[in-house]
């Protein structure tokens, strides 16, 4: 029963954290720290639920360039908070 229960807890936690933030935190994170020129804290308050303009910014930022439309997308609703 321990086994079971500790096997549901880590499969919980796993998909606790929402897949644009993975995606996010792996591949945007290093240029968009605080600190730097456009911090997250920064992108999420300006772009509050403007989705399709963070869209825009990851499609020029050189990061964001190696990203997928449905990579892009999946960050852009998370950072936009419309993400369900």
């Amino acid at each position: 029963m321990r086994v079971f229960t500790y096997t549901a807890f880590l499969v919980g936690f796993a998909f606790a954290v929402s897949e644009g933030q993975m995606i996010f935190e792996n591949n945007c994170l290093r240029c968009h720290q605080e600190g730097s020129k456009k911090p997250l804290s920064y992108l999420k308050k300006e772009y509050k639920g403007r989705a399709d303009a963070i869209m825009v910014l990851a499609k020029q930022c050189p990061w964001g360039r190696n990203l997928s439309d449905m990579e892009i997308e999946m960050v852009s609703r998370w950072i936009a908070g419309e993400e369900k």
